[in-house]
């Protein structure tokens, strides 16, 4: 099932891992259990003692390095350890179950369908980069039992029981090496033009990796809070903080606009017959129709669930006190509550193809 060119993984598989939820600290847990938000008023920026130095080899007996497990705490939440600080949100339960959260909206958007790229009944190579909790890849795993599949994150956070064709690996998908082999069918990205330093960058790696007539994907929900009715304010608190977290995020390098420039940057790094589908997706149950309501139920939930992490590192990048983000925090959790405000977000599926020389035979 495995090319032979799979052999020259050299990343820390979690396959034979326990779920990293079980190797928290007893403050984690404590954290964890209370107000995910506890720690803007009350608890100082706690991190644990280890000094992350730890470099992945390109050799294929490399170790585990000690960082892949030993968290970093702060603002009351549990963020990754391995290349400590470059992605500034958690991978705690909370962040789990807002995965859990996009992951069922993705669904309901897309009418069942874990991906729209054509890639024919019998996929051989799948790769999602940015796992987080793996339920993508496992999902993809039971449907297509022919293909090998890949997921790849920062966090050791996937379940340590997958299907028999699933693999997951810690790595920084930015690094320059590419370590995953060749003739992928499917390269998929959720929620990750947001946090990418260099989206071009990592499409130019990854191009040379995928098939002839093989694909990319990105699942991405814009943050951008929007209004088409006039009942949400210019000072809404939820657009003013979102729009602060933004700035934040710029702070960590990180290229918010990559999702505007997604199309361009697909075609620049030499894809083509792109696709990029556009929807509006309510935040909380204001629409009357039934469908759009239960997308708005999901939301609600997931911007609910993430707001806690957002007025954690990014508005702490801007130098705001705890009782500036608790505030704004506040602000922001109260004007979520209002259903009279006809807000919503866009979520973005674009899809494009690799296709080098004489492509004989059309997908459609």
């Amino acid at each position: 099932m495995y090319d032979d060119d799979d052999t020259t993984f050299s990343l820390v598989s979690t396959a034979s891992v326990t779920d990293a939820t079980s190797i928290t600290t007893r403050t984690e847990l404590e954290l964890d259990h209370g107000d995910e938000d506890a720690g803007f008023a009350g608890v100082s920026d706690v991190t644990s003692d280890f000094e992350s130095g730890w470099e992945v080899s390109s050799g294929p007996s490399t170790s585990v390095p000690p960082s892949v497990y030993e968290d970093e705490i702060a603002y009351g939440r549990r963020y990754h350890g391995f290349r400590r600080g470059i992605y500034p949100m958690p991978n705690d339960e909370v962040e789990r179950h807002r995965e859990e959260t996009v992951h069922a909206l993705f669904l309901q958007l897309m009418g069942g369908h874990l991906f729209y790229a054509n890639i024919g009944d019998y996929p051989q190579k799948i790769i999602d980069i940015g796992t987080g909790i793996g339920i993508w890849p496992i999902d993809v795993a039971d449907q297509h039992p022919s293909a090998s599949v890949i997921g790849t994150d920062l966090s050791p956070i996937q379940p340590s029981w997958v299907p028999i064709n699933v693999r997951m690996f810690i790595e920084d998908s930015e690094e320059p090496e590419w370590l995953h082999g060749s003739e992928f069918d499917l390269v998929h990205f959720r929620q990750m033009t947001d946090v990418l330093r260099d989206l071009k960058g990592l499409l130019t790696k990854i191009y040379p990796h995928v098939k002839n007539g093989g694909w990319v994907e990105f699942h991405e929900l814009r943050t951008e809070i929007r209004c088409d009715d006039g009942t949400m304010k210019d000072d809404d608190p939820l657009r003013v903080f979102l729009d602060t977290v933004k700035n934040g995020l710029r702070v960590y390098g990180i290229n918010i606009l990559a999702i505007t420039e997604l199309e361009q940057i697909l075609r620049e790094t030499g894809f083509s017959n792109v696709h990029c589908i556009t929807k509006k997706v309510p935040i909380s149950t204001w629409p009357r129709d039934k469908t759009l309501r239960a997308l708005g139920v999901f939301m609600k939930t997931t911007i609910n669930d993430s707001l806690g992490a957002m007025a954690a590192k990014p508005l702490a990048a801007l130098n705001l006190s705890p009782e500036q983000r608790v505030a704004m925090l506040e602000a922001a959790r109260d004007s979520l509550q209002d259903d009279t405000i006809h807000r919503y977000v866009n979520c973005c599926v674009c899809y494009a193809q690799k296709r080098e020389g004489h492509f004989a035979e059309s997908l459609y």
